[in-house]
């Protein structure tokens, strides 16, 4: 298949979450044999958006990158007063939530022209997040020449229920979502679901990683550490974990460690407890995780968690944010780890899995054997190619049917 991905940022140093989907479905397609493209903005940072990248194209692990520009960076005087109005109303006019949408960034105004003008090379356009305006601006344009599917990576947040998201899920023609629970999510919001189906993210089943290397260099000894990977942002509750992991070390005073390994959006206080690697390269990461006793995922705000898999994958329990329903529901059906919701039982928790190394042998387990059972590469990618050859079809007959019935003459 000839297959398009667009979305907002991409990039071996981008960290972020569906960016990251995106890249290693893309590359793990083209190694199947694929004809692999991706268009997106030249933005590294989604802080600003600003230009980093050289436009063009290039070619990154067997993929072949269009960058084009973004208009201007975001600014924080423009965009932040409109957000909290946006946000506080989420009725403001369509025109508004427009402006709101290219205000928040990437605006790229090349990609509608650059979409209508190369649309006939592909078999088919796959658009990453529902959240930003490569895909709000994007998807609509690309979805009148060719067939499209739309993986909306979707969570609970203020910004889903504003109108100027509406035609998004009505303008593909399917669907494709990473856990349960962002489906049904998708489907109570838009009271409408095309082709849809669960299709989860493939994870490396055999990660190879030193614990001893990563720990000699950060001092850690034989200590146990509690492993957060992720971005240092409230919205990924890193903050909260924080908090709570250093009032838990003030009552229960011990030599476990808290390690944060990602990129610093806030700043976290200093605290000789705490450990803060910032941006690692990815054998950095998977020394990290195997040196772990277990991993904390307090972030209120998933579609998929790729680290608590990551984690999973070496054996470690976790520790996840009740009140994400995704968190929650992986967790369950893995039997690898414990929700908790506020301090109380993120503490209790956490001092019963460091007491119990039983369980936390026995949740470890469980999660290794989810994560092998429903995430391994060739499962997901063998689902995603039914997919798309179906969505192909039935887009080609669906065509082929309304130009039968505009034909002055009917079928032959």
């Amino acid at each position: 298949m000839r297959l398009l991905f667009c979305v907002q940022r991409y990039g071996e140093e981008v960290a972020g979450g569906s960016e990251a989907a995106c890249r290693q479905v893309a590359e793990h397609l083209a190694a199947r044999g694929h004809l692999v493209e991706v268009v997106t903005s030249r933005a590294k940072s989604y802080v600003d958006w600003a230009d980093h990248y050289p436009a063009g194209p290039t070619t990154l692990n067997g993929v072949v990158v269009h960058r084009l520009s973004v208009r201007q960076p975001r600014d924080p005087k423009q965009f932040g007063p409109l957000h909290g109005r946006i946000l506080r109303t989420r009725r403001a006019p369509l025109f508004v939530q427009r402006d709101w949408l290219r205000l928040q960034g990437p605006d790229v105004p090349g990609l509608p022209l650059w979409l209508d003008a190369n649309a006939e090379r592909f078999d088919l356009a796959n658009f990453f997040t529902y959240l930003y305006p490569t895909t709000a601006f994007g998807l609509p344009v690309a979805a009148r020449r060719l067939p499209t599917i739309l993986f909306p990576t979707a969570h609970e947040e203020p910004m889903m229920e504003l109108r100027v998201f509406d035609e998004l899920v009505r303008a593909a023609d399917g669907l494709l979502c990473l856990t349960p629970e962002e489906l049904e999510l998708v489907a109570q919001r838009f009271r409408f679901t095309p082709r849809a189906e669960v299709i989860g993210l493939g994870v490396d089943q055999n990660p190879v990683g030193d614990g001893r290397r990563f720990r000699d260099a950060h001092g850690l000894g034989d200590e146990p550490y509690v492993i957060f990977v992720g971005r240092i942002d409230p919205g990924k509750g890193s903050d909260e974990l924080h908090r709570y992991f250093i009032e838990h070390k003030r009552r229960h005073p011990s030599n476990l460690r808290l390690v944060v390994v990602g990129e610093p959006v806030t700043q976290l206080p200093p605290h000789d407890d705490v450990i803060l690697t910032g941006f690692v390269d990815e054998q950095t990461k998977l020394d990290a995780l195997a040196g772990a006793t277990l991993l904390a995922q307090p972030s209120y705000f998933e579609s998929f968690s790729l680290a608590l898999c990551e984690g999973w994958t070496f054996g470690l329990p976790a520790l996840v944010q009740r009140q994400c329903k995704v968190l929650d529901g992986q967790v369950r059906r893995a039997g690898g780890g414990l929700p908790y919701s506020g301090f109380a039982e993120f503490s209790e928790a956490l001092a019963l899995l460091l007491r119990e190394p039983g369980l936390r042998a026995q949740m470890g387990e469980g999660g290794r054997k989810y994560v092998r059972t429903h995430y391994a590469w060739d499962s997901v990618m063998n689902n995603y190619e039914r997919f798309a050859r179906g969505v192909i079809d039935a887009t080609s007959y669906a065509a082929e049917q309304s130009r039968t019935r505009s034909s002055p003459t009917g079928p032959d």
